[in-house]
């Protein structure tokens, strides 16, 4: 679909730095760059907690953008999901195609704060965890029954995340809503970055920090029981058991 194109997504992030919002591709569209096959029904990206209104005005600029008002019958509003929701979301021309902004609060927090200068990435040199969408040097491209994979050189640059940055998130994640529903996308994430970047040779596992090295090493050899080894990755990050929730009230 053209709405989900690699010209439309960079678009998207045209618009929000020329708002002075940083913005780092996020979701599905950051599988595909990083070659994971995955059907694209959104486009998102990670911004400053305190940039969300400022994003939020730029994207109401976006003639092909309209304001959600399904409420909670929306396959976005959080209630309909079993993903974590973007704070904020708009639809492309009144379709199931949306456009979200999250915020690094909620998904890369483990890094340093998003600052202004990655507003204007075609004149940075990026922090190490970081690479633009078209580096062909660092991203896979395109293969048959694998993702989009780099884009095209040309387009307006679009920063990402590493490949060992985006199996850091997913393993944080994991580990944070394991006990939610929303948690349930965790493990599989964290299986296809194994099975596409990993065992294609994309993912440096080294670049990856203690104690998730070592847990994603363990959980590759899977000699532990999944919920054991669940538990002592909670252990390890701090984070405290919760009681599972009751998916049957949703």
């Amino acid at each position: 679909m053209s709405n989900l194109s690699q010209s439309f997504m960079a678009s998207i992030a045209r618009t929000l730095n020329s708002a002075q919002v940083a913005c780092v591709l996020w979701g599905h569209p950051l599988l595909n760059v990083h070659g994971v096959p995955s059907i694209i029904g959104s486009i998102d990206f990670v911004i400053p907690d305190d940039r969300l209104q400022t994003g939020i005005k730029a994207l109401a600029q976006i003639k092909r953008l309209t304001p959600c008002l399904r409420g909670n019958l929306c396959p976005s509003h959080p209630q309909e999901r079993y993903t974590p929701p973007p704070a904020f979301h708009m639809h492309v021309d009144a379709s199931e195609v949306t456009i979200g902004l999250y915020l690094q609060s909620e998904t890369l927090w483990f890094l340093p704060p998003l600052d202004d200068s990655l507003s204007s990435p075609q004149k940075l040199e990026l922090p190490s965890y970081f690479v633009l969408a078209s580096d062909q040097t660092v991203l896979p491209p395109w293969r048959p029954g694998r993702g989009s994979g780099v884009f095209k050189s040309g387009e307006y640059p679009v920063v990402v995340p590493r490949s060992f940055i985006l199996l850091e998130a997913f393993l944080r994640l994991y580990a944070r809503d394991s006990a939610k529903r929303i948690g349930s996308f965790g493990l599989p994430m964290i299986g296809y970055m194994e099975q596409y970047v990993d065992d294609d040779g994309f993912l440096d596992v080294t670049q990856l920090v203690e104690p998730l090295k070592t847990f994603y090493e363990e959980l590759k050899e899977g000699k532990k029981p999944v919920r054991q080894w669940t538990t002592e990755l909670k252990e390890a990050l701090g984070i405290p058991e919760e009681e599972p929730e009751d998916y049957r009230t949703w």
